[in-house]
């Protein structure tokens, strides 16, 4: 059942979080828009193609989790669930620099948290060999 559990978390939760990529994150910005380079200097207007953006990260993310259940690595899917939830964290707090409120978080933001969470559902509920 703990694997079943495993499975559909992590499936659901890699969707989630790549379909996110392509919807709203913040006012008009789609993730795969946001450049990657404000995680690190700060958020901006500006927008970017989908190599330079945050859909490289979150891809990377996706494929450690979706690997770990395939090849039976726990630690590989507690990676990749690591890495997205960092980038969500992070675009977060720049965010939070700018902005006080939570108010112009757009369904893209939304979806990533909550794959966010099944990921590491899946990460944490994945049995162990």
């Amino acid at each position: 059942m703990r694997m079943v559990i495993a499975i559909v978390a992590t499936v659901a939760g890699a969707a989630a979080v790549v379909y996110s990529t392509f919807l709203p994150w913040y006012r008009d910005r789609q993730g795969r828009q946001i450049p990657l380079n404000e995680l690190w200097n700060g958020v901006t207007a500006t927008t970017t193609d989908m190599v330079n953006s945050l859909f490289v990260p979150i891809v990377v993310a996706v494929a450690l989790a979706t690997l770990g259940l395939i090849i039976g690595r726990r630690w590989l899917m507690a990676l990749g669930a690591f890495l997205a939830v960092v980038v969500f964290a992070v675009f977060l707090g720049q965010q939070m620099q700018v902005e006080a409120f939570a108010s112009q978080f757009r369904q893209g933001f939304w979806n990533t948290a909550g794959g966010c969470v099944l990921l590491l559902i899946g990460a944490i509920t994945r049995p162990s060999r």
